[in-house]
């Protein structure tokens, strides 16, 4: 210790105590700063390595809340002019509704689901509300709009004079007052959304007319009005806990999208250069010549002032001539490759089904790509489109056939969905396999016929009518599953005596 402190440990020994706490306290602090510094995650440590890294600690909302209009935009204009993102948005629809995910009753009574399937069948036909698609056009449409803007809302609308009193209304998400938010007495507001004190959905704040619509318009179509929840199908990709709000399918990789277009276009407009292959004549300068060059005109004695393919300029005062020299860029199809290798990861699908491009694949790394993206699309179907779309049309059409008195009031809402199926590689290969499975018990027949898109009940019923038919021809055929492969192969060889 210093003087000053052993003179003034002599009053006050607790005082001196404490000053030489502090110290060691904030030794011991300056000490574990320097440690943390030396063995934080490289991530996280401030310095050079890290400069301009800009990471907001903001929630989904918030972010959601100052960029979605921007990225809505963004979106639709690369799916409308870049070929690329507009063939990720196709290739993604095309996998996950494909031309429908089928839905079936599986209620514990047989009666009634034939009931309930008939009364479906018709009512797909006329579900939409503007009358142009039936219900798997709009499942397409639905998809279509949450991967292209981020969300699609689906308004359930009662209908009266039908015999199912229900409708599907389609709409953007652009249809939910984004900008509408509001502390309630009794619950809030967020981004057109209002939820009560638990923060359970309540309404949705929609516009009478998309707010980008053609300027044919009413004033009043452009002030939100509430509409109860129950009668909204809010359909979105929720990435983070809490988010309430969807965004677009290309966001990760939009930047990469538009830079490589922007690339691809400086990189046509040089070819173009390029193919104007010229000689120019050159020589002495002209004594005569006025300007501040030389004038060039072509054989005519036109003065030249664009380029074309085959010019030969001439330049006043002409002792040589030179050709235009095309310069080569050989780097460029493996630097467009690699980055649309980034674009296929950043949505999801495989670099082949985005370009086309099949020229470096084998079979295995074809099938290996094809599996990983076949699980990014059951993702999106299972766990996406059917417990938020699928769930509530199913509960909306039973209760309307409720309402309708077409089914008892105690029909259950059990029902099943049959996702379209994968198209394989090497079907031959992977028939066998759901052939080995199935035997083994590992796996129902119904779960392996509904893999590759079929309804079990109908190929059941088809199947028996058909060998009842080769019965009735008297025919066999091996494909009867009554027939072991053994019988059927004995079933196929000549009776023994048999002259014919």
């Amino acid at each position: 210790m210093g003087i000053f402190d052993s003179v003034a440990a002599v009053f006050s020994t607790n005082a001196a105590a404490k000053r030489e706490l502090a110290k060691v306290a904030g030794l011991v602090a300056r000490g574990v700063k320097r440690e943390l510094s030396l063995r934080g995650y490289d991530a996280a440590r401030p310095g050079r390595a890290n400069w301009g890294w800009f990471a907001a600690s903001t929630s989904a909302n918030a972010e959601i809340y100052g960029g979605l209009v921007a990225l809505r935009n963004h979106s639709r204009e690369l799916v409308r002019n870049n070929g690329h993102a507009a063939k990720a948005i196709r290739v993604l629809t095309n996998n996950v509704v494909g031309t429908g995910i089928m839905v079936q009753a599986r209620t514990p009574n047989k009666k009634l689901n034939a009931r309930i399937n008939g009364l479906f069948a018709d009512w797909i036909k006329i579900c939409d509300f503007n009358g142009q698609l039936d219900f798997y056009g709009l499942q397409r449409l639905a998809v279509r709009g949450m991967l292209e803007g981020g969300e699609s809302v689906t308004r359930l609308r009662t209908v009266t004079g039908a015999k199912i009193p229900l409708k599907l209304q389609l709409l953007e998400g652009d249809f939910i007052d984004h900008f509408k938010n509001d502390q309630l007495a009794d619950g809030s507001i967020k981004q057109g959304i209002e939820f009560d004190r638990d923060g359970r959905r309540r309404k949705f704040w929609l516009f009478g007319e998309h707010p980008g619509e053609m300027p044919i318009r009413q004033p009043k179509s452009y002030v939100s009005n509430p509409v109860p929840a129950d009668q909204i199908l809010h359909l979105y990709e929720i990435l983070r806990i809490g988010q309430i709000r969807g965004v677009p399918w290309l966001t990760p990789g939009m930047t990469t999208a538009r830079d490589l277009g922007t690339y691809g276009e400086a990189e046509r407009v040089r070819k173009r250069i390029e193919a104007c292959v010229a000689a120019i004549v050159m020589g002495a300068d002209d004594p005569d010549q006025e300007g501040i060059a030389p004038k060039v005109t072509d054989s005519a004695g036109n003065i030249v002032e664009q380029f074309e393919p085959g010019l030969i300029a001439i330049a006043r005062g002409s002792k040589d001539i030179k050709f235009t020299q095309p310069a080569s860029n050989g780097s460029f199809h493996e630097y467009k490759r690699t980055e649309l290798q980034e674009l296929a990861a950043a949505w999801a699908v495989t670099y082949e089904a985005l370009t086309g491009d099949l020229s470096r694949v084998n079979f295995s790394s074809l099938k290996g790509g094809q599996n990983q993206f076949q699980r990014e699309v059951e993702i999106i179907q299972w766990l996406c489109l059917v417990p938020m779309w699928l769930d509530g049309v199913w509960r909306a059409f039973i209760d309307a056939c409720k309402v309708a008195g077409e089914i008892p009031q105690n029909a259950s809402y059990d029902y099943e969905a049959t996702t379209p199926k994968f198209e394989s590689l090497d079907p031959e290969q992977d028939a066998n396999g759901d052939v080995a499975l199935v035997r083994a018990t590992f796996m129902p027949p119904q779960e392996a016929i509904r893999r590759r898109g079929y309804d079990p009940e109908k190929v059941l019923a088809d199947t028996k009518a058909w060998h009842e038919a080769l019965v009735g021809a008297g025919l066999k055929s091996d494909s009867d599953p009554a027939l072991s492969p053994k019988t059927a192969a004995a079933a196929q060889a000549p009776v023994a005596g048999n002259k014919d």
